[in-house]
C-alpha cells in the first residue's frame, strides 16, 4: 500500500494509535476541563468504554493473546490452537495432533508476545513524539512503522490458524466449526481469535 491509495487507511490507523496511546499515558497537566459535559451522558460513557477497550487490547498484546486479531480465520473454518486444545476431548486428538498443535500455540504465543512487546514500545514512542512536537513527517512515519509491526504481529496468529487447519481432518474440522459456533452463543464479544 503505497502513495494515497494508504492515506485513508493510515489516517484511520494513525487515530486509533493515538487514542490507544493516549489511553496508557497519564492525563497532561493542562487538561482542558468540559463543565457543561455530564459524566453520565452518552458522549462521555461512550469514550469511558473506548478507553476500557482499548486497555483491554493493550492488556491481551502483553500477554501475547489474539484479540479478535484472528476472528476472520475461525469464522472461516481456521481453527486457532488454543481453541483446538480447548476442545481436544471433542475434537478426538490424537496424541500426535495434540503434541503438534501445543508446539504450534507455543511458538505463536511467543511471536505474539515478542511482537506485541514491540508494537506497544512504538506507540509509547508515538505518543513521546506527539508531546515534542514532533514533524508531521516523522510521526506519519512512526504510524506506518506501527502498521507494519501490528501486521506482524496480526499474522502470528492468523498463520497459526492455517498452520492448524492443516493438522485437523475433515472431520474434526467440522466438529470444531459446530462447537465453536455453539460456543459464540454463549462467549463474551472478544472471544475468537487464538
Amino acid at each position: 500500500m503505497t502513495g494515497r491509495s494508504a492515506a485513508p487507511f493510515l489516517l484511520v490507523l494513525f487515530a486509533v494509535t493515538a487514542q490507544s496511546v493516549r489511553a496508557q499515558a497519564p492525563p497532561p497537566q493542562h487538561q482542558h476541563q468540559h463543565s457543561t459535559v455530564d459524566a453520565d451522558s452518552q458522549p462521555g460513557a461512550a469514550e469511558a468504554a473506548h478507553h476500557a477497550f482499548l486497555e483491554q487490547e493493550r492488556i491481551a498484546i502483553e500477554r501475547g493473546e489474539g484479540f479478535g486479531m484472528a476472528r476472520v480465520a475461525d469464522r472461516n473454518g481456521y481453527p486457532g490452537p488454543k481453541h483446538v486444545l480447548e476442545l481436544k476431548t471433542e475434537l478426538k486428538l490424537t496424541p500426535e495432533q495434540q503434541s503438534a498443535i501445543q508446539g504450534l500455540f507455543a511458538r505463536m504465543h511467543e511471536q505474539a508476545l515478542s511482537h506485541g512487546k514491540e508494537v506497544l514500545q512504538v506507540e509509547a514512542r508515538l505518543d513521546q513524539m506527539f508531546a515534542e512536537g514532533r514533524p508531521e513527517a516523522e510521526l506519519r512515519e512512526q504510524v506506518e512503522h506501527i502498521a507494519a509491526l501490528r501486521a506482524r504481529l496480526r499474522w502470528a496468529h492468523l498463520s497459526a490458524h492455517l498452520a492448524a487447519r492443516r493438522l485437523l481432518t475433515p472431520g474434526q474440522l467440522v466438529a470444531y466449526r459446530h462447537l465453536r459456533r455453539s460456543s459464540h452463543t454463549a462467549a463474551p464479544a472478544g472471544d475468537g481469535s487464538e
